[in-house]
């Protein structure tokens, strides 16, 4: 088991978080969920890169576009997610695809919002 941790102080004209390593990351005008995309974009390529070191998958550039769709009513959760991957300099796509894949069922964050969301993702290659 793995603790994590993290350290948010809010006091006028300041809003941030600091984690355990003492990075500090400053909280703004930005709207909740783009931190929570934008974490959803970091755990998915982070599974992804474990995975695809391990089944000798290689590619020059990956970037994801996601939309996400809220409900509503309240509780105001992402109704629909969806992740296009464009990918680069990919030498076999079929195993792209497989880590990709393997990556979206391993990623702690991509599950935990499958929990509220229909999720969909794509990968598109150049």
């Amino acid at each position: 088991m793995s603790k994590k941790h993290i350290r948010a102080d809010f006091v006028p004209g300041t809003h941030q978080f600091t984690t355990d390593k003492g990075e500090t990351f400053t909280i703004g005008e930005t709207s909740p969920y783009d931190y929570l995309l934008g974490a959803l974009s970091g755990c998915l390529f982070s599974t992804f890169v474990d995975l695809a070191v391990k089944m000798k998958v290689s590619w020059e550039h990956v970037s994801f576009e996601i939309d996400g769709t809220k409900r509503e009513e309240s509780p105001t959760t992402l109704e629909q997610c969806t992740i296009a991957a464009t990918a680069t300099g990919v030498v076999d796509e079929k195993k792209f695809l497989k880590a990709f894949e393997t990556a979206t069922r391993y990623c702690s964050i991509f599950q935990t919002i499958s929990k509220v969301s229909e999720m969909h993702w794509s990968v598109d290659f150049k």
